[in-house]
């Protein structure tokens, strides 16, 4: 946990030049699947929340297109609570979600439409201190290089002894290419295997 606590001051309180936070909306992704992003952003949501006290939530990816998210009134209507009282979540499917929004968009709006998506964006800024974004791999969605662009940044989770140095340098590459900034990667499930020789004194 102290590798998350470290990543939370480093990413999430940096201060720009204007006294301001840097990176209050951050989206997650990975190079391929099966990396663990879910859980590395369930992890720093939660544990975000609670060293902060700040208001956090977190949100899957497709749930921005599922959603009408673009008036800031709207956004609570979908929250779910958590175990955390300042941690809020959307989920991808909720059956909250309307089959067309209040106001008529369609639900591939977030798709084709970018002003209806910088609207998503700054709606769930003016709720929110924080927003995670859970995004799905690069080799299986756009999401995060649709988004790259209108977040603060865009963090790759790599999983130890499964991603490819190719493929870590690839991602980096592909987020800079969409416009956005890249905050670094996440090494999840990094094992310590205990020397044989270690082993042979216990």
């Amino acid at each position: 946990m102290g590798f998350y606590l470290e990543l939370i001051k480093t990413v999430f309180q940096a201060v720009g030049d204007d006294g301001k936070l840097r990176n209050r909306v951050v989206a997650f992704t990975s190079a391929t699947q099966g990396e663990g992003v879910s859980y590395v952003v369930d992890l720093i949501a939660k544990e975000l929340a609670l060293q902060t006290n700040k208001r956090v939530l977190r949100i899957d990816a497709g749930a921005l297109r599922e959603l009408y998210l673009a008036d800031a009134n709207y956004v609570a209507r979908y929250c779910e609570e958590t175990e955390v009282g300042n941690l809020l979540s959307i989920a991808t499917g909720q059956t909250k979600a309307p089959a067309v929004t209040a106001r008529g968009s369609r639900l591939s709006d977030f798709d084709v439409n970018p002003e209806y998506r910088i609207a998503c964006i700054k709606a769930l800024r003016w709720n929110f201190d924080y927003v995670l974004i859970d995004c799905p791999s690069l080799a299986a969605s756009a999401d995060a290089t649709t988004l790259a662009s209108l977040v603060d940044g865009t963090s790759v989770i790599v999983k130890a002894t499964q991603t490819r140095r190719a493929q870590i340098r690839r991602s980096q590459q592909v987020i800079e290419n969409a416009g956005g900034k890249f905050l670094g990667f996440v090494l999840n499930q990094r094992r310590y295997p205990v020397p044989n020789w270690i082993y042979k004194r216990l």
